[in-house]
């Protein structure tokens, strides 16, 4: 019971922006992406620009991520190998419904934008991703 009332003032701190201490909390991203270099690219330029960030280069690791984390953002490829970003931008917006969204791609289509949009993404980035673009893009959310 003790465990599960620190994970909800967890969960409830970072929705608000303050950790339980009432500083600004960090904010949390969720990075997956199949291509291991872009990751760490990603983890590394956001985490310069003082954000947490967790990778994950398949659907099914993002999901184990997801169920013991609260994250603010998540970028989604949408070809995972194995895996469908659109079905995971779905599960996801389900689990977190406070999840900011961005699906990215290097095979932009009329109809994966569609979707995407559909399905609850706020952008559409186009690979190679511009990172001064990603940047100011997260920092409008906040």
């Amino acid at each position: 019971m003790e465990q599960r009332l620190k994970h909800r003032m967890a969960a409830l701190a970072a929705e608000s922006g303050v950790d339980a201490s009432g500083t600004p909390a960090r904010r949390s991203i969720l990075v997956v992406d199949d291509e291991e270099n872009f990751l760490t690219l990603l983890q590394w330029f956001l985490t310069q620009r003082g954000y947490q960030v967790a990778t994950a280069s398949s659907a099914e690791q993002a999901l184990s991520l997801v169920g013991g984390r609260v994250f603010d953002v998540a970028l989604l490829d949408i070809r995972l190998g194995s895996g469908d970003g659109l079905a995971l931008l779905e599960e996801l917006t389900q689990r977190l419904p406070n999840l900011k969204v961005f699906m990215m791609t290097a095979y932009p289509t009329v109809s994966s934008i569609k979707q995407a949009f559909d399905k609850g993404a706020l952008r559409y980035l186009t690979k190679p991703v511009d990172l001064q673009e990603l940047a100011e893009a997260l920092k409008s959310l906040f």
